[in-house]
């Protein structure tokens, strides 16, 4: 691994641990360099700026929240609302780490004028919601859930029960714990209706 590429991950974590403890908008250049032990000029031979920076964070923490997507969320596995549910359960568990961190960042870039942060999470966001649409289709396809709306249709309230707790818990300063909001136990209700018993 070059010690360019090293310095650029080493660079994120850093930005990452800063924004954990200190909210997005804490995760400063100065911060950064102090946390690594070097001037800001160095920090720009690497990333031109904070937003990119940010992006770069955002991009990280997508890539692992896609790859445990993969195992976690299994259309062929889940035979019914039950497991569809257990598998709900423990994917909304991946956005808690770090104080939601993912999702603190993606409603950061919202506020952003950099077209780097604004696309990286705006790509974040399409990716998410596409694959979340293709489980929420396939769990349709195998007979769970098939009463409701389309895979797409799933995925935009899924991801806007997502957002919006975590955004509701952030501004009335609750703690926020993913798997125990209430819009979020309501969604997964509807996967985990039993089935009619046949007579």
């Amino acid at each position: 691994m070059s010690q360019r590429f090293s310095r650029a991950e080493e660079i994120v974590t850093v930005a990452l641990d800063l924004a954990e403890a200190t909210g997005a908008g804490g995760v400063t250049t100065a911060a950064l360099a102090r946390n690594l032990g070097f001037t800001e000029a160095a920090l720009y031979r690497y990333y031109p700026g904070k937003a990119t920076i940010l992006a770069a964070a955002l991009q990280h923490l997508a890539e692992r929240l896609f790859a445990t997507m993969v195992i976690e969320l299994d259309a062929a596995s889940a035979g019914d609302g039950i497991m569809v549910g257990e598998q709900l359960r423990r994917h909304i568990r991946r956005f808690a780490p770090q104080h939601g961190l993912l999702l603190e960042l993606l409603l950061f870039a919202t506020t952003s004028r950099s077209d780097a942060l604004l696309e990286g999470g705006q790509a974040l966001l399409d990716e998410y919601s596409e694959r979340m649409a293709t489980y929420f289709e396939q769990v349709r396809g195998r007979g769970a859930g098939r009463t409701l709306p389309v895979g797409a249709e799933l995925a935009r309230l899924w991801t806007c029960q997502l957002l919006g707790g975590f955004l509701r818990c952030r501004l009335s300063r609750e703690v926020w714990d993913p798997a125990t909001q209430v819009g979020f136990t309501t969604f997964v209700a509807l996967f985990d209706s039993p089935r009619p018993v046949a007579t």
